[in-house]
């Protein structure tokens, strides 16, 4: 029996080990969306909210998962009950975070593809606009089409398919394949065939489903952690009863 629940602690130690190298990925994870998408909501291209709730819940599910690794790797080895139940309530609370978690990239991947869609076209018309360009939302774009390889949120049709809006004929130079001045205005220009939009939902799309999946496999793992805490909690209230 002593071996058994010898191994059952080994067990547990070594998924705090790697729970805590998860919490570490996560926070890691989240800054990278972060850094990924400062460029998208700087100028409203998509709502900050839209990108810091998710981003936010991943790296506050990471500094959890550190802290609650510790304690259980403390709970653990010293048979501690006290740990053991603060292991075990803060282990219940990062399960209903990883939900929460998963309902939001679900949910809220529908309203970031709508939102990609209505922001970039929204930041060509008023980049572009006949009446007042704006040379900050143009150097954005450009930046965004270079760095994504993409044009427009489509395609390069966005721009020609609103021309008559748009203080634009074509468009601009950042779609081109190989990029140099004047390259959107020779004879049969070469740009880029995906539109923007769907390289943005293409990243959101790879993250979230690394932080799902991930989440979902853990699960397993941390019911075990769970259980393996009541039986620490219900093994010291019976030897402390037993002792009175």
């Amino acid at each position: 029996m002593s071996i058994i629940r010898g191994m059952a602690k080994t067990l547990v130690v070594f998924f705090n080990v790697i729970l805590s190298i998860l919490g570490i990925g996560f926070i890691v994870i989240g800054s990278l969306l972060a850094t990924a998408f400062k460029t998208y909501t700087q100028h409203e291209i998509i709502k900050v909210e839209l990108i810091w709730g998710p981003v936010a819940g991943l790296i506050i599910l990471g500094l959890f998962l550190v802290v609650t690794s510790i304690c259980g790797i403390v709970a653990v080895l010293g048979s501690n009950t006290g740990l053991a139940k603060a292991y075990l309530a803060l282990l219940c609370f990062i399960v209903i975070i990883e939900v929460t978690l998963a309902v939001l990239f679900i949910v809220y991947k529908k309203d970031i593809n709508k939102e990609i869609d209505n922001g970039i076209k929204q930041t060509i018309a008023t980049a572009y606009s006949k009446l007042q360009p704006d040379q900050a939302l143009k150097n954005s774009l450009d930046t965004l089409q270079k760095n994504l390889k993409c044009c427009g949120s489509d395609g390069a049709q966005d721009y020609v398919n609103t021309s008559t809006v748009l203080g634009i004929s074509h468009p601009p130079d950042s779609c081109c394949v190989t990029f140099k001045a004047g390259c959107s205005t020779v004879a049969l220009p070469a740009f880029f065939q995906k539109g923007c939009k769907q390289e943005i939902e293409m990243q959101y799309s790879k993250y979230s489903t690394i932080v799902i999946g991930v989440a979902s496999s853990f699960a397993v793992l941390e019911l075990f952690a769970i259980a393996y805490s009541i039986y620490i909690i219900n093994k010291e209230t019976y030897y402390n009863a037993t002792m009175v």
